[in-house]
């Protein structure tokens, strides 16, 4: 079963890593910050994956991680067509559900101080996606922000020492590089032809 998970883990891991550099490119080749077709579906498939490994590895921490991500991801699939987003909250509070339970189960947090890096690490990861997702309704079009990109190079940070601490090596694949075109998408912002769209 263990072996099973991380396979698991790995895959998603390689779409989440998939759907960044796939954002990244695409912002290179445009001079500025934009938001391909695919981005979406990527980071859904892969936060459903993901969250699959966490909960098979009872970890509230990675399991609340990518939880909205996902959550999110969808919504944000669905923002271009007229439906109402009472169709989503039943299956987002059944899988809120599912998660709780089951890293309840069989916690394991470490340390006072390690629990806080994770579980911030968490916290700012998942907010990401919701500043993302209400400049995205306001505006009617899917677009990732100056936030966006400030948080998730915090809680990846985060996420990333606290993988490291728990040596649990997809999630530390997972978070390894992230940084990296995070930190290239902020310069991109502050280019000029960034500032002018």
């Amino acid at each position: 079963m263990e072996v099973f998970l991380k396979v698991i883990g790995f895959f998603g891991q390689s779409l989440f890593a998939g759907r960044v550099v796939y954002q990244w490119f695409a912002s290179e080749r445009a001079g500025r910050p934009v938001v391909p077709r695919g981005y979406w579906g990527l980071s859904l498939s892969g936060g459903l994956l993901v969250l699959f490994y966490a909960v098979g590895r009872h970890n509230l921490v990675f399991a609340m991680s990518v939880l909205p991500g996902a959550v999110i991801a969808w919504m944000n699939m669905r923002i271009r067509r007229v439906s109402s987003r009472r169709e989503l909250a039943p299956w987002g509070v059944a899988l809120l559900v599912l998660v709780v339970w089951a890293t309840w189960a069989k916690p394991y947090v470490g340390t006072l101080l390690w629990a806080t890096i994770g579980l911030t690490g968490s916290l700012l990861w998942s907010l990401r996606h919701l500043f993302q997702w209400w400049i995205s309704e306001r505006i009617g079009v899917p677009t990732l922000p100056l936030s966006f990109y400030l948080l998730s190079l915090a809680g990846s940070l985060l996420l990333l020492a606290y993988a490291l601490y728990m040596r649990d090596i997809v999630m530390i694949a997972g978070y390894l590089f992230n940084f990296i075109p995070y930190l290239r998408i902020l310069f991109l912002l502050r280019t000029p032809r960034a500032r002018a769209s």
